[in-house]
């Protein structure tokens, strides 16, 4: 079998969703004969049998200027280069693109796995009713406002032109690459349609599910209080803004409901919910900050629903998959790959359309109105439909034969 260098900034369990699916793909190859070392800046990442690994703490994740000075320092460095005269293929998980035009003049071939927009979005992000198409003038004022009020900064607004320029060349380096591994149908439809040089590179193949999900039956111990999960952390993009009016409406309304939130809120965004706690009597907002993810898994035992009103086209989220998989509902936007989770299903109902909180307030007190027998009912359901979907056996056909066409 082929032996693959793998250079990701991060490695599981430092990261999210990009970093799980990373180990749990390489864990794949590494049962099917494949060599692999890993090349990453996380200091102690999760061993994979058989796999080699070199800690490089300085590559760990900054901004897209100093990302691509430590690969140019990476691609000078003189054990590195002798790691890719023993390889075979370079897997690029996140970000090396820089990496790409001195590997392939070493004859490697080079796969690419996209878990966003990068090739195509300054942030990465593409967001809903977005225009496919813009123009580069219109994307470098977006590059400014990026940096200036989301990011905060002022040193990164004002090397704004030299981060673009490398934003514009990552392009051209992706386009090196012999395979682009897309999440979904729709994050590929989307980058095919805006850099159609890819088009003919990209395969589809959805992360693979955690062993601990597939493996364990997942308990419910649900009580009469129709209790709601949100992981997105008060982040404008994953639609906490949406979520807040909604908690507010329901709470006006009287409708008793429970909420779980998980990741990082501010202090304003703490204040304002503890507000919203002790105003409305029948509601309850327990805000349990950042967790495990393990003690994550714990928490959908409680949970009749997922709460997901993001508002970026997410290729394929993880919190919905997981969700779907330990039988707990998803009320998700419309957005990216989430539709073609939940088309077709008997959840398809569940979805709402998004920024609209009306339309995500009528399905929480649908849900509400039911009782936890339903709710168990419905979770069985979900997840047989989910394991069947995100079978193992099939993923892993398509991620070896696409490692092995070199």
């Amino acid at each position: 079998m082929a032996s693959i260098l793998v250079v990701s900034e991060l490695f599981w369990p430092e990261g999210g969703g990009a970093e799980l699916a990373t180990y749990l793909i390489l864990d794949i190859l590494a049962k099917h004969n494949f060599g692999i070392t890993v090349v990453t800046g996380t200091k102690n990442p999760v061993k994979i049998r058989g796999a080699r690994y070199c800690v490089a703490p300085y590559l760990r994740g900054s901004n897209r200027i100093v990302k691509w000075v430590k690969m140019e320092m990476l691609g000078l460095d003189k054990s590195f280069k002798e790691m890719l005269n023993n390889h075979d293929i370079l897997y690029i998980p996140l970000a090396a693109y820089p990496l790409i035009p001195l590997v392939k003049r070493n004859g490697l071939k080079v796969v690419v796995h996209l878990h966003n927009y990068a090739p195509i979005r300054y942030s990465s992000i593409k967001y809903y009713l977005e225009p496919e198409a813009i123009d580069t003038i219109k994307e470098f004022r977006y590059a400014i406002f990026h940096e200036f009020h989301i990011q905060k900064s002022i040193l990164r607004t004002l090397l704004c032109p030299l981060s673009y320029t490398l934003y514009l060349q990552s392009r051209k380096w992706v386009s090196q690459a012999d395979k682009v591994i897309c999440v979904s149908k729709r994050q590929a439809e989307i980058i095919a349609n805006r850099a159609p040089e890819l088009r003919d590179k990209i395969e589809v193949v959805y992360n693979p599910l955690p062993p601990e999900i597939i493996n364990a039956e997942p308990r419910k111990e649900l009580d009469d209080t129709p209790t709601f999960l949100y992981v997105g952390g008060d982040s404008y993009v994953k639609g906490f803004h949406i979520l807040l009016k909604a908690i507010k409406e329901l709470g006006r309304q009287g409708i008793k409901a429970r909420f779980i939130l998980t990741n990082k809120y501010s202090r304003k965004s703490i204040k304002i919910l503890n507000t919203l706690n002790n105003k409305y009597e029948k509601l309850r907002i327990e805000l349990v900050g950042r967790v495990g993810y393990h003690e994550l898994l714990k928490l959908h035992e409680r949970a009749w629903a997922l709460i997901f009103p993001s508002i970026w086209e997410e290729p394929l989220p993880y919190a919905v998959v997981e969700a779907m998989a330990l039988g707990t509902i998803p009320v998700a936007s419309k957005v990216g790959g989430v539709p073609e989770l939940l088309d077709d299903t008997m959840l398809e109902s569940f979805m709402f359309t998004p920024q609209n909180s009306r339309e995500l307030i009528e399905i929480i007190k649908k849900l509400s109105a039911f009782d936890s027998n339903e709710v168990l009912s419905l979770s069985h359901k979900l997840r047989s439909i989910t394991l069947k979907k995100f079978d193992t056996n099939n993923i892993g056909r398509k991620i070896v034969q696409i490692f092995s066409s070199h």
